[in-house]
C-alpha cells in the first residue's frame, strides 16, 4: 500500500507537506501541491480515513439512509445528491433503514440525510432526536429539534386536481391508499373545489407497480366512475397505466392520468405520463445546501420547504362524460 512516506520520498519533500497539499492546504504553494497531487495520483494512492480522521478532526463523508431502493425515484435522488456533495468536497455513504443510522455514526460520518416518512410507532423518532451527528430528514415533516426539507404535497395533489379540472373533469379518483398525508390531501382538495367524492374513487393500493396495476385492474367502469385518476407515486402510476391499456381504455381520451413524483423516463412509457411533484434536483441540491450548513453552523431545528411543480405531458385530455 502506498503511504504518504512514499510520496514525499518520490516528491523531495517533507511528509508534512505531502499531507498538507493531499488535503489542499493554503500552505502549499500551488506548484508544488500540482506535483505531490500528480504524483500521489501515479502511485495509485488512497488516503486512510481513520488517519485522516485522527489528524483533521473530520471524515468529510455524508451519510444517505433510505427506506428501500424498490422505487427508482430513491435510486435517482441518491446520485443527484451524491453529485452535489462532491462538488462541495464530501463523498456520501448509503445505508437502508434505520438499521443504518448506528453504522454511519461509528464511520463518524460529519451529517446524516434521511429521506422517507417516519413511523411514529417506531423507535427509529427517538434514535434520529439522540444522534450526536446533525441530521436533516427530507420529504417528511419535521420531528422536533430536526432540520427538515418538506415537500408540500398537500399543493401537489391541489395542482393536480387543479390541472384536470382545467380540462373539465369533476370526478377525480385516487389510486393508491397507502400514503395517508396524500390521501388527506386529495379529499381536503376535493372539498375545497366542492367535487363529488366517493369512498370507491379511492383504489386501494400500496406504493408498487403491481399495486396500481393490480388495483386498475380490478376496478369497475361505468357511468359513474372518475373520468380522471392521480396516481400516489411514480410506481403506481405505471402500472395503472398499463391496466388502462389492457383493459382497452384509451389515455387520455378515455380516462385521464396524472403521476405523483416526476422521473426523466415518465417521458418514456406507453403514453408520456404528466406528473406533479418536487425538482429532484432542486431536491438534491438544497438538502446537501442545509446538510452543509447544519454541519457549520451546528444549528438544528431548520426547516425549509419546497413546492412541487406540474410536469405536462400527454396523459391528460379533455373530459370524455359517461
Amino acid at each position: 500500500m502506498v503511504t504518504i512516506k512514499d510520496i514525499a520520498k518520490a516528491s523531495g519533500v517533507s511528509n508534512s507537506t505531502v499531507s498538507k497539499a493531499l488535503n489542499d492546504s493554503p500552505l502549499v504553494k500551488p506548484i508544488t501541491k500540482r506535483k505531490i497531487v500528480e504524483i500521489a495520483q501515479n502511485l495509485n494512492y488512497r488516503k486512510n480515513m481513520q488517519a485522516s480522521q485522527l489528524v483533521l478532526g473530520k471524515s468529510n463523508l455524508i451519510g444517505l439512509v433510505l427506506e428501500d431502493v424498490g422505487n427508482p425515484l430513491f435510486a435517482h435522488l441518491a446520485s443527484q445528491i451524491n453529485h452535489a456533495m462532491m462538488e462541495t468536497g464530501y463523498e456520501m455513504i448509503v445505508t437502508l433503514s434505520s438499521h443504518g443510522l448506528d453504522l454511519l455514526e461509528r464511520l463518524k460520518v460529519e451529517g446524516i440525510i434521511y429521506w422517507g416518512d417516519i413511523d411514529p410507532a417506531s423507535n427509529f423518532q427517538s434514535l434520529l432526536k439522540k444522534s450526536m451527528t446533525p441530521v436533516l430528514i427530507v420529504g417528511s415533516h419535521a420531528l422536533k429539534n430536526v432540520s427538515c426539507l418538506c415537500i408540500d404535497r398537500e399543493l401537489g395533489i391541489q395542482k393536480a386536481i387543479e390541472y384536470l379540472m382545467s380540462f373539465g373533469h369533476r370526478r377525480i379518483g385516487l389510486i393508491g391508499n397507502s400514503q395517508e398525508n396524500k390521501v388527506a390531501s386529495y379529499q381536503a382538495v376535493l372539498k375545497k373545489y366542492d367535487l363529488p367524492f366517493e369512498e370507491k374513487y379511492i383504489l386501494p393500493s400500496n406504493t408498487t407497480w403491481w399495486g396500481g396495476y393490480s388495483s386498475v385492474l380490478s376496478f369497475t367502469v361505468n357511468d359513474h366512475s372518475p373520468t380522471a385518476f392521480i396516481g400516489i407515486n411514480n410506481l403506481v402510476t405505471r402500472g395503472a397505466l398499463r391496466a388502462f391499456l389492457e383493459r382497452g381504455l384509451t389515455v387520455p381520451t378515455d380516462v385521464s392520468l396524472v403521476g405523483y413524483d416526476d422521473l426523466p423516463d415518465m417521458d418514456q412509457t406507453e403514453v408520456p405520463l404528466t406528473t406533479v411533484g418536487p425538482s429532484l434536483d432542486s431536491l438534491a441540491h438544497v438538502s446537501t445546501s442545509m446538510m452543509i450548513n447544519l454541519i457549520r453552523d451546528h444549528l438544528q431545528g431548520q426547516e425549509q420547504i419546497i413546492e412541487p411543480v406540474m410536469y405536462v405531458r400527454k396523459s391528460v385530455g379533455y373530459c370524455k362524460q359517461r
